[in-house]
């Protein structure tokens, strides 16, 4: 019960002490993949339910909910398959708009594994399962972002420490009838250090996020359907983010995570842009 109260103190601070800057936590779905820092033995089921907090800042003030369902079936020693299907919920100044965002799925194989490490290859998808035009609306109100992408990872573990990196590559042009976006491909680095507390893990990580090209949106100036490539949307972006692990029982774990920028990407046509997130979840060990 201690140690319970403790993580709730210390998900509040982080709360209060979040700046009002643009974070992009999940950049397109690749920085979701290979999140876990510690195999439960034993377990060969991972199910979780998740609801999510953001907002985009004054200059939009769009507020973005987000039910997260997740899934993680051990199917060998090394093999490990995996879904994650968001419903998401945004309200602004321009009105409201809900629903299925986009379906990840993965493929998870350790290359090599011993006692004090592993090193795994992570393959996958963006599904585009969610609406990205929904009333007329522009991106950031959207719940998916209307394109099939490749998603590829390689994570090594070593006792406590996790290093990765992540290719995102991105499908093409989506049919959002305001801008008819089309994203450049995305390139992640991260590196993170999971504490331990007995039942309490937490784990502060950065996460690097390169896009690889510029965004190309829709020529609103033209009478001609013509596109033109955004400056600076290509820019490095820095990410900090602090999960939280709670083990109940040998069965089930209470989970947090909250993120914010150290640097920022000036121009996020794609809508994921975030002034503060986060979230709150619980998982199911099977």
């Amino acid at each position: 019960m201690k140690r319970l109260l403790l993580l709730s103190l210390s998900i509040t601070l982080l709360m209060l002490s979040a700046k009002p800057i643009s974070a992009q936590c999940s950049d397109a779905g690749v920085c979701q993949l290979g999140f876990e820092h510690k195999e439960v033995k034993n377990k060969k089921i991972d199910a979780g339910l998740s609801y999510s907090y953001g907002t985009s800042g004054k200059e939009d003030d769009v507020k973005f909910h987000s039910v997260k369902l997740s899934i993680a079936y051990q199917l060998f020693s090394n093999l490990k398959i995996s879904a994650i299907l968001p419903y998401n919920m945004q309200s602004g100044p321009l009105g409201d708009a809900d629903g299925i965002g986009d379906l990840i799925l993965s493929l998870t194989q350790n290359i090599y594994s011993d006692r004090r490490q592993t090193l795994s290859f992570i393959i996958g998808g963006k599904i585009a399962t969610g609406d990205e035009n929904q009333d007329n609306l522009p991106q950031l109100y959207q719940s998916g972002l209307g394109s099939n992408d490749l998603l590829l990872g390689l994570n090594y573990l070593n006792r406590n420490v996790l290093v990765g990196i992540g290719y995102q590559v991105a499908g093409s042009r989506n049919e959002n009838s305001i801008n008819r976006l089309e994203r450049g491909d995305d390139l992640i680095a991260r590196g993170s250090y999971t504490f331990e507390f007995d039942e309490l893990n937490i784990s502060p990580q950065l996460l690097l996020i390169k896009r690889v090209g510029k965004s190309s949106v829709l020529d609103l100036t033209s009478t001609e359907e013509e596109f033109i490539d955004l400056e600076d949307s290509d820019q490095l972006q820095i990410n900090f983010l602090v999960n939280f692990s709670y083990a109940l029982n040998k069965n089930m774990n209470l989970t947090a995570e909250i993120a914010f920028p150290f640097l920022k990407r000036d121009v996020n046509v794609d809508g994921l842009t975030r002034a503060f997130t986060a979230g709150l979840g619980i998982n199911f060990l099977f």
